[in-house]
């Protein structure tokens, strides 16, 4: 294990911004869902992701569920999602 310190002066990071798009409808899309399963919210999170899939009827479903409450997802895993999706939902601190 080693402990990384970092400069805390910095430098900002450049975001390269995409043009949005509206969906039309929500139904029969492809649904990404980041979460980092917090306990208090772990029923919520799955009664959730059933009324999705009951109502919505997506046409598939890609998960990134954190292993690490407290640590951001990871960028590959999030950058991944988003090509393999047409829309995410993001929950409790992800």
């Amino acid at each position: 294990m080693s402990i990384l310190l970092f400069d805390p002066v910095c430098e900002t990071e450049a975001v390269k911004r995409q043009t949005e798009f509206k969906l039309d409808s929500l139904r029969g899309k492809k649904v990404g869902y980041i979460f980092n399963q917090h306990y208090s919210a772990l029923t919520f999170w799955k009664m959730l992701e059933q009324e999705i899939e009951k109502e919505l009827n997506p046409s598939a479903v890609h998960r990134v569920y954190k292993t690490n409450t407290f640590a951001p997802a990871h960028q590959a895993e999030v950058e991944q999602l988003i090509r393999r999706t047409d829309y995410a939902l993001v929950g409790v601190g992800a």
